[in-house]
């Protein structure tokens, strides 16, 4: 399956990112089959060829989370299938009202 992700460039504690099309399975700075821009942390610049980054989505390619932040913030347009992942925020159960009772009985004795 192929998949758009960051592989880490620059030097060292300066990291940029590469923005590619690559393996799945492969490591994440190995072997990948096109470069699609890059991203410079500190600057905040983003630099992408919009025409192939749609190409390889019309394809069924998979962006990570982090490039689909930054496909949104440069304004592409995304198909409907692509998600942004988010962790959910744990439900908090509010207490049962048999238990609320039972603590109100128990505090006015």
């Amino acid at each position: 399956m192929l998949v758009i992700r960051l592989a880490r460039h620059g030097r060292a504690k300066y990291p940029t990112y590469r923005i590619v099309a690559a393996e799945s399975a492969r490591a994440a700075t190995g072997k990948f089959v096109a470069v699609l821009g890059h991203y410079n942390p500190h600057t905040k610049e983003l630099v992408m060829k919009h025409e192939e980054v749609k190409k390889h989505l019309g394809n069924g390619a998979q962006p990570s989370n982090t490039v689909v932040k930054l496909l949104m913030r440069d304004k592409v347009e995304l198909p409907a299938w692509v998600k942004l992942k988010t962790k959910a925020p744990k439900a908090v159960e509010a207490p049962a009202a048999e238990e609320v009772a039972a603590e109100a009985a128990a505090e006015s004795k």
